[in-house]
């Protein structure tokens, strides 16, 4: 019997440099069990509080029956990275609070998760025949300078922060020295050749959203991740600019 995919969402934090867009990545904690020492964007499950919990605003491109994945999306970028998107001013206290799941969004009604920060990227859904899966919704925001300087790794699961170019992050994961999960590694391969973070959130706004399931091979440690538009896949109609990606030997490729 298939797994259920549980809801989830992700954010892709970006901030204007001098060299272009940088986006914000996270380290997981070499103690957990899903994609340990990965970077990754900040994310993780909808509780059922992202779904009664104050907000203002509208996720751009974001069916109102999935305000919770919005929701759930700023929750776990205050959680994981210390960034609060919205009015009123939410403390280390409170983060260390919801980190510990001992409170809600809810028990801070001055607190309203802004949605209008967020635009819609895209979905992933984790293949069938995995044991531990996610219908995760995937989406961009622009911080000012002044509140990228706020960010931070929890040190529960995550345990280190940077800001990188989406470039230079696709290039390191390539040449094995940055390891990501492959909806990670291909989305940020889908921006590298955006002047600015207000590029990105204007070609979000472009998109098509349909559900993406690659197909995945693992063996021995090397994977081969197999997307809509492969003849190997499905579905015959590409949703991003790769069709196939393989990590082999401790590196990312991609055609």
């Amino acid at each position: 019997m298939n797994a259920t995919a549980r809801p989830a969402s992700t954010v892709i934090i970006l901030r204007n440099a001098t060299a272009g867009p940088e986006v914000l990545m996270l380290k997981r904690s070499g103690r957990l069990g899903f994609f340990p020492n990965a970077w990754v964007f900040p994310g993780g499950r909808v509780d059922s509080a992202d779904h009664t919990a104050p907000t203002v605003g509208r996720a751009h491109g974001l069916p109102d029956a999935d305000r919770a994945f919005a929701v759930a999306a700023i929750r776990e970028t205050f959680e994981e990275s210390g960034v609060w998107m919205g009015t009123g001013a939410a403390s280390e206290a409170f983060r260390r609070e919801l980190n510990a799941r001992t409170a809600t969004l809810r028990d801070a009604p001055e607190l309203c998760a802004d949605l209008g920060r967020l635009t819609y990227w895209s979905r992933w859904v984790t293949p069938e025949n995995e044991p531990k899966r996610y219908d995760t919704r995937f989406f961009v925001t622009v911080l000012s300078g002044h509140e990228s300087k706020r960010a931070s790794a929890d040190q529960a699961e995550t345990v280190d922060h940077c800001w990188i170019r989406p470039s230079d992050a696709v290039d390191q994961a390539e040449g094995g020295a940055f390891f990501m999960a492959p909806p990670t590694y291909l989305t940020l391969a889908e921006m590298t050749d955006c002047p600015s973070g207000e590029a990105i959130v204007a070609l979000a706004s472009k998109r098509t959203i349909e559900p993406i399931m690659p197909k995945l091979d693992v063996h021995d440690g090397q994977w081969t991740v197999v997307l809509p538009g492969d003849p190997e896949h499905p579905a015959d109609r590409a949703l991003t600019t790769a069709t196939r990606a393989e990590y082999k030997d401790g590196r990312w490729h991609r055609s």
